[in-house]
């Protein structure tokens, strides 16, 4: 365990990946028209989060191994729970034979995803090293990784057309925030672990940190870092228990696109905790469509319980 943790060439990887953060860091920085302290700063920064986050998610990974025994089973459970797509690969080549992914490449994934968290992280400086920056970024790299993979996702595809938020008030702010960038429906943002995209709307403008909508998505943020696997895995389940009832009364109501964004997104029971919380009156629409919280929370709890057993079904697979 100790030896596979402390392997020279992955250590050397994590480094570089620093090495070219603090460069990216700097010239960004230097760009951008900071003084040389500064980006002196926000390079060692950089460095330090990229180097760090490569290592800590390879590590939690390879503990997570560690626990099931490094079997078949464990590493399609573990890539599918924690990295999602490559896990997605790994079941269904898992139905055929091996998984193709096997123990030494998925910790090359988790060093390569922490990595560029870490990268980001400490480019935009969103962490609040003097608050609860230190537990945030340990859970984005570890627990709330496979949020993480979808952020870094949404980080690629946001470096051609996103506009990431930068200086004050936007820094330290525990949460990437794009004003532009990826999103499936138009004014409507889109979060994946600690990265919002497209939170400059047509309709209502730029939500920035303590805005109702900032709000809405920094409660995604923390659903994702205290649930960590669970949170995808529920949220995604229930649009997959409630997309064929909604298509169905949809199609007899005659108002199909609602009836499936209004059960399967509004009603989604961390939707409903979010809008609650953050953005209440966002939440509107006919009552047998978007549920009333008498109606909403039993049926969320209920859901949500069977897909834990679910879920706890899944783990008990591969360890």
């Amino acid at each position: 365990m100790v030896a596979r943790i402390f392997a020279l060439e992955p250590l050397l990887v994590a480094l570089g990946i620093g090495l070219v953060g603090a460069i990216l860091a700097a010239i960004i920085r230097a760009v951008k028209g900071d003084g040389a302290g500064s980006v002196a700063l926000r390079a060692l920064e950089t460095f330090l989060t990229a180097a760090l986050g490569a290592f800590l998610a390879r590590t939690f990974i390879s503990l997570v191994l560690d626990l099931g025994g490094n079997t078949d089973g464990t590493v399609v459970v573990t890539s599918l729970l924690f990295t999602i797509w490559p896990g997605v690969i790994n079941l269904v080549s898992w139905a055929f034979g091996d998984p193709i992914i096997g123990v030494d490449g998925l910790l090359w994934i988790a060093l390569v995803i922490g990595g560029l968290v870490g990268l980001n992280d400490g480019l935009w400086a969103i962490q609040r090293w003097l608050g609860f920056g230190v537990l945030t970024f340990l859970l984005d790299v570890t627990w709330g990784l496979a949020g993480s993979t979808n952020g870094v996702l949404l980080h690629l595809i946001n470096i051609v057309w996103g506009d990431h938020a930068d200086g004050e008030p936007e820094s330290r702010q525990s949460a990437h925030r794009y004003k532009s960038g990826f999103c499936l429906k138009k004014d409507f943002a889109f979060t994946q672990g600690a990265v919002m995209s497209r939170m400059l709307h047509t309709s209502s403008g730029d939500h920035r940190p303590g805005s109702d909508l900032h709000n809405h998505e920094f409660i995604h943020v923390w659903q994702n870092r205290i649930l960590g696997p669970f949170f995808w895995f529920s949220y995604m389940g229930w649009m997959a228990v409630l997309f064929l009832p909604a298509l169905i009364v949809g199609a007899i109501a005659k108002s199909v696109g609602n009836t499936i964004l209004y059960w399967c997104y509004y009603d989604d029971p961390w939707e409903v905790m979010a809008y609650t919380i953050a953005n209440k009156s966002s939440r509107t629409g006919p009552d047998w469509q978007c549920w009333p919280l008498p109606v909403a929370i039993p049926l969320n709890v209920l859901v949500t319980a069977g897909l834990a057993a679910f879920f706890a079904w899944i783990v008990s697979v591969g360890f």
